[in-house]
């Protein structure tokens, strides 16, 4: 398998366990009100989203431009790294003992790796190969 389609398809199934995430909260939580409690959930759906759509489609058309998904999965990832890293800050600032800790810095372990592949995908190749990043023809939408 190239290195493309595994980069690919490992960021679509990413997507969709970060979607499936959304989608657990909302159960256990029910609909949220408050905007304090919706904007969690709408920036890791936003970030799934963004990220699924980077592994599943070469080229995301927005207004009259036409965007590559190297670039589509980079702000996907770093919305749900900044989102990671909010959290992991918050339960250090809130946790109490040693599971909070723990939490903590699960999330901002999370956060880093999800910043390091968005650097990744935006400079386009600095510890994976260059090919990797490569963009299909502009007419082919596949």
């Amino acid at each position: 398998m190239h290195s493309r389609d595994r980069i690919r398809r490992t960021l679509a199934g990413g997507g969709a366990l970060t979607l499936a995430m959304v989608v657990v909260l909302l159960a256990i939580a029910d609909v949220p009100t408050a905007p304090a409690q919706l904007l969690p959930i709408a920036w890791f759906g936003v970030g799934g989203a963004l990220v699924i759509l980077a592994g599943r489609r070469d080229r995301l058309s927005l207004g009259t431009v036409r965007v590559g998904w190297p670039r589509v999965a980079a702000v996907g990832l770093a919305l749900l790294a900044i989102g990671s890293s909010t959290l992991g800050f918050v339960q250090l600032l809130v946790g109490t003992g040693g599971w909070g800790l723990a939490q903590a810095a699960i999330s901002l372990l999370v956060s880093f790796v999800l910043a390091v592949g968005a650097l990744e995908c935006l400079l386009g190749g600095v510890a994976i190969d260059e090919d990797a990043f490569d963009i299909e023809s502009p007419y082919n939408d596949d």
